[in-house]
């Protein structure tokens, strides 16, 4: 799962100049992936949450998103605004 998600991860950057978000739950990132930490420092992280509290997030990542009417919440961004302006400019 991992080689295919980073080759997915690969060509998308090679064709769009940024990497695709990730979206996931904490649980599956785990079971999925043997939660490896290797997208944390390229890909942004959406979660998918069920529960009252976020968790550990996967290895890797520091920040995510978690609300909103689609993945993540559209005007808040869990993070710095060095990390802001890295994820909307590529």
């Amino acid at each position: 799962m991992v080689a295919w998600i980073r080759d997915f991860s690969n060509t998308y950057q090679s064709k769009t100049g940024r990497y695709p978000i990730i979206y996931t739950t904490t649980d599956w990132w785990k079971t999925c992936t043997g939660n490896n930490a290797g997208f944390g420092t390229t890909n942004p992280l959406w979660i998918a949450r069920y529960a009252s509290a976020i968790g550990t997030l996967p290895a890797g990542w520091s920040y995510y998103a978690d609300s909103g009417p689609n993945p993540g919440d559209q005007n808040i961004f869990n993070g710095d605004s060095a990390g802001l302006k890295r994820m909307a400019t590529g």
